[in-house]
């Protein structure tokens, strides 16, 4: 039983005429009833019954009649399927990431990945949330790939980038004046920081627990993300220790380095896809270029 036999039958069914089905088919007639006759030897019944110059079904053949058009048009939507993620048509590739690398990092992958020209079709569905929630985003199947703090059994993950961490001090603070501070500069000054569902409180609380012997962050607010921390450094009640941000082009803001001997002041970013997930060729070819140009060595 072939592709071409089915769409024979359905035609004939259809049309309940072999010169006109085989019009339709742009065939010619002896073929299609040579094609149909093959087909119920196959099958072991008549699909078809002669009444002068038309054609009527069997009781077999409209039994048969709904499966085939069910089949046909199964393969139809595969093969549309198909077509939607070759090269002739627009790719989607649903990206996620963090704040805090939506202004620098993922601009700078985009502009390099679009600069070859095969890669112009790709088209991106960017998701920003945090860490945490671009994990669990990328676990549930609502993004094909993601950059993350967090990494999981279930994902696979690659380092892309060390994200640099500094200290944000109000602009009238006695250390704005500088360029770089020392960890016992600020360690006892109320602080902004990022509560525990942030991968950045991990990292303030490691930096304290290895700097500090092990005393705590001074935690004058508790806060959700970044920008939030900044709007309460500018108000000049606080320090805060933050990835560069957007939100720190602020004359309110002095942003300073952080003098780093044993590299705590940084935190690393990694790039992350479901293992055992079919991808899509467009999947497959923005996780390759990603690796390909932007993996690092821990």
């Amino acid at each position: 039983m072939t592709l071409s036999q089915l769409q024979y039958f359905q035609t004939l069914a259809h049309v309940l005429h072999y010169t006109r089905a085989a019009e339709a088919l742009h065939i010619a007639q002896p073929s299609l009833s040579y094609a149909i006759s093959e087909l119920e030897k196959e099958l072991g019944v008549k699909l078809f019954v002669k009444e002068d110059r038309r054609v009527n079904l069997t009781m077999y053949g409209e039994r048969f009649l709904p499966y085939v058009e069910t089949a046909l048009a199964t393969i139809s939507d595969g093969t549309q399927a198909v077509r939607q993620l070759s090269d002739a048509a627009y790719q989607v590739v649903k990206l996620g990431y963090f704040h805090s690398i939506s202004s620098s990092f993922v601009p700078q992958v985009v502009e390099r990945l679009y600069s070859i020209d095969e890669n112009r079709k790709l088209r991106f569905q960017f998701s920003e949330a945090t860490s945490s929630d671009t994990l669990r985003l990328l676990k549930s199947g609502d993004l094909d790939l993601a950059f993350c703090m967090h990494r999981d059994e279930w994902v696979e993950s690659v380092p892309v980038l060390r994200q640099q961490l500094y200290l944000a001090v109000p602009k009238e603070h006695p250390l704005a004046a500088r360029e770089e501070a020392a960890f016992d500069d600020f360690a006892d000054e109320p602080m902004a920081i990022l509560d525990q569902a942030s991968s950045l409180r991990a990292t303030v609380d490691r930096i304290y627990l290895h700097y500090g012997n092990k005393r705590a962050p001074n935690a004058m607010f508790v806060v959700h993300e970044c920008n939030a921390a900044l709007q309460y450094v500018s108000l000049g009640f606080c320090v805060s220790i933050l990835p560069r941000v957007p939100a720190m082009e602020n004359d309110k803001v002095a942003v300073l380095s952080i003098a780093d001997p044993d590299g705590e002041f940084s935190r690393m970013v990694y790039f992350s896809w479901m293992k055992n997930r079919p991808l899509s060729p467009a999947v497959k070819r923005v996780r390759n270029f990603i690796v390909d140009h932007y993996r690092i060595e821990l």
